[in-house]
């Protein structure tokens, strides 16, 4: 058993397919095919059911999988502590973000990385946060950003804050009136008097609509009209033109003209807000870029 062997096996049930695994390790299918079937001898068990389509791993299988893959990171990550210990100069970092949030997030943020490490080159994958979990579970991350709570991560995974977003209730001018507040001063709303009005949400997936259900819950409201839609940016833009309130971060407005130039208001008595955190493997080790990248970014939002 190798690292080689083990590579090729955990790659192998990813794929599900010999043929497809092949094509990723850049090797002849027959090949992996000999080797998968070397390492089954050498172990004395089999590890996948060829007779299932796609293939599947046995109980064995699993186990091996499981193990091999701990084997490998632990690999990775001595690999890595020995090259930054060197230089810690050189690499890749494979971050995920958010759609949105990357363009909010990543340009004040990249320059300035780029001038400390200008020969490590940072990776970006954009997608929500379910996807970015599954990216991160397959180890194709090194790094991703999230509001989700760090409670609310799968097993194995860690969570840093980097800055607190604060989240509005907005809606167009004059929607709210003042016999929708609570304290029309402070500009918070009561939300139980807009039940009737219609409110913009984003698709489920996102997390700000599961902060916007869990709101809408607390106060027992059934909203008599929803728009579904795929972007904060667009939701701003909409609530502003007067089709509904809508549930927002903080970034989607600040990329909008900011605070003074819309209509926004608290929904609770205490300001809300959320964390927004940068999320690894537990096992994982953060080399120095990484770890540079993280302090950078929580220097320059946590300012914000």
């Amino acid at each position: 058993m190798d690292f080689r062997e083990l590579t090729y096996v955990t790659m192998v049930a990813e794929c599900k397919r010999v043929t497809a695994a092949a094509k990723k390790l850049y090797i002849s299918q027959p090949s992996l095919s000999q080797i998968l079937s070397k390492v089954e001898q050498d172990v004395g068990v089999k590890l996948f059911d060829r007779n299932a389509s796609p293939i599947t791993l046995t109980y064995a299988g699993e186990k091996y999988v499981e193990t091999a893959r701990r084997i490998l990171s632990l690999n990775k990550n001595l690999r890595r502590e020995l090259m930054d210990i060197c230089q810690g100069a050189r690499g890749k970092i494979r971050l995920g973000i958010p759609t949105e949030r990357a363009g909010y997030m990543l340009p004040a943020v990249l320059k300035h990385f780029r001038e400390q490490y200008p020969l490590v080159e940072v990776v970006i994958f954009e997608a929500h946060t379910d996807e970015l979990i599954e990216l991160m579970e397959k180890e194709k991350l090194d790094l991703f950003i999230s509001p989700r709570r760090a409670e609310d991560l799968p097993a194995g995974m860690k969570a840093e804050l980097i800055y607190q977003e604060r989240l509005f209730l907005l809606a167009a001018p004059g929607a709210i009136a003042g016999e929708h507040c609570k304290n029309r001063k402070e500009r918070t709303v009561d939300l139980a008097k807009l039940k009737d009005m219609p409110v913009i949400l984003l698709k489920k997936g996102h997390e700000i609509r599961k902060r916007a259900d869990a709101i809408l819950k607390k106060h027992k409201i059934v909203p008599a009209r929803v728009m579904e839609i795929s972007s904060c940016i667009s939701a701003v833009q909409l609530a502003d033109g007067g089709l509904g309130y809508t549930f927002v971060p903080q970034r989607a407005v600040d990329v909008l003209g900011g605070e003074e130039r819309f209509c926004c208001y608290h929904f609770s008595d205490k300001e809300e807000s959320w964390g927004v955190h940068v999320v690894c493997r537990e096992d994982a080790y953060l080399d120095r870029p990484e770890r540079y990248l993280i302090d950078l970014m929580k220097e320059t939002f946590r300012q914000v």
